[in-house]
């Protein structure tokens, strides 16, 4: 049987924590500005995205309120936005 293409919400643009690169709020800020043309959910739909916010994030509440987002490709709250926006411009 052949597989074909499949796109689920989760995208692979965000740099790969374990491949000997730094990974900085400036690779954050960098990440919004490539993409700050799609909307803030499919931004954040990166499953190494999501670990570095679990890196500075409530692993038991707020990773699972933005993954549960990602999934439904729901709108993400605002309060989240301007977290993860304020943590991209630390950097």
């Amino acid at each position: 049987m052949m597989i074909l293409n499949s796109k689920g919400p989760l995208s692979s643009t965000f740099p790969v924590e374990n491949r000997n690169t730094l990974i900085t709020m400036r690779t954050l800020k960098a990440h919004l500005d490539r993409t700050k043309n799609l909307s803030f959910v499919k931004l954040i739909s990166d499953f190494h995205l999501l670990l570095l916010l679990a890196r500075f994030l409530d692993v038991n509440t707020d990773v699972p309120a933005l993954a549960g987002c990602v999934r439904a490709q729901a709108t993400i709250p605002e309060g989240y936005q301007i977290i993860i926006e304020s943590m991209a411009a630390s950097g």
